[in-house]
């Protein structure tokens, strides 16, 4: 089995990751930028039972995301190091700062999501999905992957053509 190590900036917090996430994301939601520091926040989704936490203490800060779901931030009380967060509705399914990672350089994105909030000086990724808002559930996902996979082709056969 895979296993990810990470922390924070000061040490004080060391985690462990089992398994394998279910995909990387570019998040570029307003909240995201200030916790980033400007950019998007890169994530790897992952499930909370797969994180062990091995030491030190994370702190836990709420805010109403643009979604309007409370979203938990948790981080390190003594550095401030973002290091995960999750949705009240789903506290199983977490959001791990790709930041944190003692080891980041194999992480990939698979999806952009809240491109709504993207700054016009922000870099991107021309062969992700893109996505405005969060994704649809439901019946309604695959229609807008869909959608996302043929703006991708259209952006990589003619990159000046397919804008958003």
């Amino acid at each position: 089995m895979e296993t990810r190590r990470g922390g924070c900036l000061c040490g004080a917090v060391r985690y462990e990751l089992a398994g394998k996430p279910r995909m990387g994301v570019n998040c570029y939601c307003r909240d995201c930028q200030y916790i980033s520091g400007g950019g998007p926040a890169h994530v790897l989704v992952a499930s909370r039972r797969d994180l062990k936490v091995m030491s030190g203490n994370i702190a836990t800060y709420w805010t109403e995301a643009e979604s309007g779901r409370r979203v938990a931030r948790e981080f390190c009380p003594a550095c401030g190091t973002p290091l995960l967060s999750y949705t009240e509705n789903r506290p199983d399914r977490i959001g791990l700062k790709v930041g944190s990672l003692d080891d980041a350089s194999d992480f990939t994105p698979r999806v952009a999501i809240w491109m709504a909030s993207a700054q016009p000086w922000h870099s991107l990724d021309i062969g992700l999905p893109r996505f405005q808002r969060l994704p649809r559930v439901g019946k309604y996902v695959i229609g807008e992957v869909i959608i996302a996979g043929l703006i991708k082709l259209a952006r990589i056969i003619r990159p000046d053509a397919a804008k958003g």
